[in-house]
């Protein structure tokens, strides 16, 4: 099952593969310094490309945070890519950064784990987490946005893949 992963946001990561296999992944900047309308439809154009280039079975997104604070702008972009998904009849789920991070680490790391930084300065630690653990597992990412793209991806292949595989054959699961 091929999945595309979305770590939403100005910078964008990317990161797709079959499930099984070594994914590759990216990032992509919407338009830092833009409108937000701009990068809407930026988003847009990106998903519609990356679906007709890649043909994923799945795509997954990272959903937005913040309860009633979350930003209006990421829960934006997050429907772009859900809207043009289900134009295109592809499945597409919002998947939680907490369940992420620890099936990915181990652990929901948050920046209370780190007291002794900066608000900042523990979620660049964080990044450097997953950065470590994607290099760890033998993938190329070139910054913290694909590799928390490539977190994602795991967490969907790990999470998603056997609910749309077949039924095996052969006589044992047969009537």
């Amino acid at each position: 099952m091929k999945i595309l992963a979305l770590d939403i946001a100005t910078n964008t990561g990317v990161c797709v593969g079959e499930s099984g296999a070594t994914p590759k992944s990216w990032s992509v900047n919407l338009g830092e310094g833009r409108s937000q309308d701009a990068r809407f439809s930026e988003v847009l154009r990106l998903t519609q490309g990356l679906i007709q280039t890649h043909n994923p079975d799945f795509i997954a997104v990272e959903a937005a945070i913040g309860g009633p604070k979350a930003s209006h702008y990421l829960i934006g972009l997050v429907a772009c890519v859900r809207g043009c998904a289900a134009n295109r009849g592809v499945n597409c789920e919002g998947m939680h950064l907490g369940s992420i991070r620890k099936h990915f680490l181990g652990k929901s790391y948050t920046t209370k784990h780190f007291p002794h930084l900066k608000t900042a300065d523990a979620k660049k630690a964080i990044k450097g987490l997953v950065m470590d653990r994607c290099r760890l597992l033998g993938w190329h990412v070139e910054d913290d946005d694909a590799a928390d793209a490539a977190a994602l991806w795991d967490y969907t292949c790990a999470t998603k893949v056997r609910k749309f595989q077949a039924v095996p054959t052969g006589g044992l699961f047969n009537e």
